[in-house]
């Protein structure tokens, strides 16, 4: 790393103007609570700080994994989008050791994933320099700056930002807290909201019929009253379905309900759903091999399966189970395809976040999908979401290869 070498009195006005630009820092980012505004505020002072091309604050999701939480200037859409491990690329490596990273030559750097290296706005990166951001001990982030230059930068850049990471980093935690606590109580506005919206009108016309028949049942003849009877027998199952999945949403978070593995035949598991469709079983097809077979609890994966039939049929009216196994990894799949309009693209995996739907009037709490998951991942199975190119919706449970499970 270049080291330059100034004079004291250089060094003494430096000093005393990181401190009055740290301290505006702190003055600005006091009355903000929102994230956005937050890392925008630090971005500038990364900007008045040090000469870079492009600087990015960068935080760790739930899922451990590192995304960009904001940028400047604007990053292309596949950085944006790009999502890496903790421990993997260089910020990673900061966020698993809490140690400051610098590459004088990302050309030349074995510790770079060449995957990023030249992907969509970093190909213009020649160095790099990332510091984490600590707070109260935990590593949440980092944030990194680059140039076009080779050897940008020099060790006074390095504890500049140390210092102002460290200045900012209980802000930015704080806001990303505050905008959580945000995020939740409006799911749980919505959730209660989209509760009483769905318990209220199969209630409404079990209770309407009802009235109607007590009052005046002999008014009509059997064929009316078989008409009335149907539909209330209707509410009454949609009525089951919506407690049964809050029951086992809530069942299986406080442990109630615990997976117990045994060997199963793929293709009765998927019969037994099939035939749980009830009316629908003629509009549900299978293709699977009858020696196929998976380890997991019956129950669950039925479970999971028949919620994946639910929603492809009520958003395309048929559904298709196939069971098959990958060629090279020999993992189970099971996969449940429709031919419908197919997940919206602004929705993406964002369908398994519980109370997410997209723009539909069909009836449903947002709660099918992220439960299908959580089953599945209890059957030791992993969910995941499919585009087929030739459109529709395809949700595939990937599972390991069955081999000498008891052992």
């Amino acid at each position: 790393m270049r080291q330059r070498v100034a004079s004291s009195d250089e060094r003494l006005a430096r000093l005393l103007e990181l401190h009055s630009l740290l301290n505006g820092v702190a003055r600005a980012i006091g009355p903000a609570s929102e994230l956005g505004p937050v890392l925008r505020i630090v971005l500038d002072a990364v900007r008045s700080l040090v000469t870079f091309r492009g600087g990015t604050i960068c935080l760790v999701d739930d899922d451990g994994m590192v995304y960009v939480a904001a940028s400047d200037p604007e990053i292309s859409p596949e950085v944006a989008a790009a999502r890496v491990p903790v421990g993997s690329g260089l910020s990673g490596r900061v966020i698993a050791t809490g140690q400051p990273i610098y590459s004088s030559d990302l050309d030349n750097d074995q510790r770079v994933d060449p995957s990023l290296r030249r992907l969509g706005s970093n190909a213009g990166m020649r160095s790099y320099l990332a510091v984490p951001l600590v707070c109260m001990g935990r590593v949440i982030g980092v944030v990194q700056v680059d140039s076009t230059e080779v050897d940008a930068f020099d060790a006074e850049d390095v504890q500049v930002l140390e210092g102002l990471a460290v200045q900012v980093a209980g802000a930015i935690e704080s806001a990303r807290r505050h905008e959580e606590v945000m995020r939740l109580e409006q799911l749980k506005s919505d959730f209660i909201a989209r509760v009483s919206h769905e318990l209220r009108t199969p209630l409404t016309v079990i209770s309407g019929f009802t009235d109607t028949l007590l009052a005046h049942g002999d008014e009509f003849d059997q064929t009316q009253r078989g008409l009335m009877l149907g539909r209330m027998q209707t509410g009454m199952r949609r009525l089951t379905t919506l407690v049964e999945e809050l029951l086992t949403v809530s069942g299986y978070e406080a442990g109630v309900i615990s997976p117990r593995p045994v060997e199963l035949v793929v293709a009765e598991v998927l019969a037994d759903v099939r035939q749980a469709a009830g009316d629908s079983a003629d509009r549900v097809r299978i293709r699977c091999d009858d020696d196929l077979a998976v380890v997991a609890d019956p129950r669950l994966l039925r479970h999971a399966v028949g919620l994946l039939v639910d929603n492809a049929l009520k958003y395309a009216g048929e559904a298709e189970l196939v069971g098959g196994r990958e060629l090279v990894t020999e993992e189970v799949l099971i996969d449940v395809r429709d031919r419908g309009p197919g997940v919206p693209a602004f929705l993406g995996d964002r369908v398994f976040e519980r109370f997410t739907r997209g723009d539909s009037n069909k009836p449903g709490m947002g709660l099918g999908l992220p439960l299908a998951r959580m089953l599945a991942g209890g059957c030791g199975g992993r969910l995941e979401r499919l585009t087929p190119p030739d459109g529709g919706a395809l949700f595939r449970i990937r599972f390991e290869p069955l081999r000498d499970w008891r052992t």
